[in-house]
């Protein structure tokens, strides 16, 4: 289940990077005032990728080749980033599974959570990790309910799916593939694959 792969993922870079060591492609730019922190686990970067300025990267993390993390972002480890992925301005990024292909606007906040590929996630997107009344999280696996045993636990966004500006998921949801959610909608359930927005009423006064 996709919460067991987020689970387990700072395993899962041990795995890939049995010696434990850091090892940045020559091909790779890490700009000034850029930092690498990898006291707490090993960092890999891929070639073509860029670090930019002000961004704080602290292992364990993996990211691929042709990959831009932007300024002020922070990528806090485990995380597990594919290629070709693009990370904007001030996006924090915790415990994550990042496939290849995906765009994450600025400001946008994903924690325990795995992001599938080609999917976009708009502006100030945020991923809930806990439940405001500390209770373990369940998430749905066909018709039930399964508890996780985990109190932070984000979500698991479809490939190809897009999320519009602001939009919020709790704990423990799928978000179908090929999906589109409009802006400033708060997903509480898991909705079946379509085209979502908020329906509101604005009047003169």
């Amino acid at each position: 289940m996709w919460w067991v792969e987020v689970r387990d993922l700072g395993q899962r870079l041990a795995a890939t990077n049995p010696a434990g060591e850091t090892r940045i492609d020559p091909a790779a730019l890490i700009e000034e005032g850029a930092v690498l922190d990898d006291r707490q686990g090993p960092i890999v970067i891929g070639a073509g990728t860029r670090i930019c300025s002000g961004a704080l990267v602290r292992g364990p993390v993996t990211i691929g080749s042709d990959c831009l993390v932007g300024n002020q972002s922070m990528v806090r480890g485990p995380v597990m980033i594919g290629d070709r992925v693009k990370i904007g301005f001030s996006t924090e990024l915790k415990q994550a599974l990042i496939a290849d292909g995906v765009s994450i606007g600025p400001m946008c906040f994903v924690a325990d959570s795995r992001v599938d590929e080609a999917a976009y996630l708009g502006a100030m997107v945020r991923t809930s990790n806990h439940r405001l009344d500390g209770k373990v999280i369940a998430v749905r696996d066909g018709g039930k309910e399964v508890s996780t045993g985990l109190d932070k636990l984000g979500c698991c966004i479809g490939a190809r799916t897009s999320l519009g500006i602001q939009v919020i998921v709790l704990p423990g949801r799928v978000i179908a593939a090929d999906s589109l959610f409009e802006p400033r909608i708060t997903i509480s359930r898991n909705y079946p694959k379509g085209h979502y927005r908020v329906k509101q009423d604005i009047e003169s006064v």
